[in-house]
C-alpha cells in the first residue's frame, strides 16, 4: 500500500530545494502533501485493520460485517485519493514554472503531464470489492520517467509518434489481492504504515527547509492565476 508515494514526495521536495525558490506555491504544496499524510494515516488505521468480529459491524442495515467494513474502508481511501488529486494541479504548476521554462528540451512537459494525468485519472490507493474478499491497490512508477540528476521529466512519445520517447514504463500498476485470509491485510497495512512513516519524515524535512528559506514576504507575495488549478485541475 502507498507504493510509489514516497517517490512523489521526494521528487517535489528535492526539486523545490534544488531550485531554492520559496513562495506561495511551495507552501501550498507543503500543506497538500500534509493532507495526503493525514488522509493516509486515517485510512490505514480506521476501518482497515478490523477483524469483522467487532460488535458495531454486526446486524447492520448496510449488510454483512464484511460489506459494512468494505464500505467505510473504501470511503477512507477515497478521501486519500481526493487529497492526492488535489496535489496534482499544484505539482503541474510548479513543474511548469520551474522546469519547463528553462528546459533545454521543452517537449519534456509532455512527460510530466502524462505522469500526473495518470494519477488524476487512474490511481486508486485501495479499493475493496464489496461482493467478495479481494482488494486492489495501485503502485506509482516514477524512476523511469525522470532524469536522475537534473530531475527533469524525460521526453515521451506523443500520440502521432513524432517524438521518440524514452519513458515507456507503466505509471500506475494495479495489483489485486485475495483477502479471504485476513493476515494478508495485516501485511498490506504494515507495508502501508512503513511508507506512511517515510511520508511523514519527508514532509517534516520539507517544513524545516521552508522555515529556513522562506520569508513572510515570499509567502504573501502576489501571484498570477491560481496556485492549485490549471489544465490538470
Amino acid at each position: 500500500m502507498l507504493e510509489g508515494l514516497p517517490s512523489l514526495f521526494r521528487y517535489l521536495i528535492d526539486g523545490i530545494a534544488m531550485k531554492r525558490r520559496c513562495g506561495s506555491l511551495e507552501v501550498v504544496i507543503y500543506h497538500l502533501l500534509g493532507d495526503v499524510v493525514n488522509a493516509a494515516k486515517h485510512a490505514l488505521t480506521h476501518y482497515l485493520p478490523l477483524t469483522l468480529d467487532e460488535e458495531f459491524l454486526q446486524h447492520s442495515s448496510i449488510g454483512t460485517p464484511y460489506e459494512k467494513w468494505a464500505k467505510f474502508t473504501n470511503e477512507d481511501f477515497q478521501d486519500l485519493d481526493t487529497c492526492l488529486r488535489r496535489l496534482v494541479p499544484a505539482a503541474w504548476n510548479w513543474y511548469h514554472q520551474h522546469f519547463d521554462r528553462c528546459a533545454g528540451e521543452p517537449r519534456s512537459i509532455k512527460g510530466v503531464w502524462r505522469w500526473l494525468n495518470a494519477i488524476k485519472t487512474g490511481y486508486v490507493s485501495c479499493v475493496i470489492n464489496p461482493n467478495e474478499p479481494s482488494l486492489t491497490t495501485s503502485a506509482l512508477g516514477m524512476d523511469a520517467w525522470v532524469e536522475p540528476t537534473l530531475r527533469e521529466f524525460l521526453r515521451v512519445e506523443n500520440d502521432l509518434g513524432q517524438d521518440k520517447g524514452e519513458s515507456s514504463a507503466p505509471i500506475v500498476t494495479m495489483i489485486t489481492y485475495d483477502i479471504s485470509d485476513r493476515s494478508v491485510l495485516a501485511e498490506l497495512q504494515r507495508a502501508g504504515l512503513a511508507r506512511l512513516g517515510e511520508l511523514e519524515g519527508l514532509n517534516a524535512q520539507f517544513a524545516t527547509w521552508l522555515e529556513a528559506h522562506c520569508t513572510m514576504e515570499d509567502i504573501v507575495a502576489p501571484h498570477s492565476g491560481t496556485l492549485s488549478e490549471g489544465s490538470l485541475g
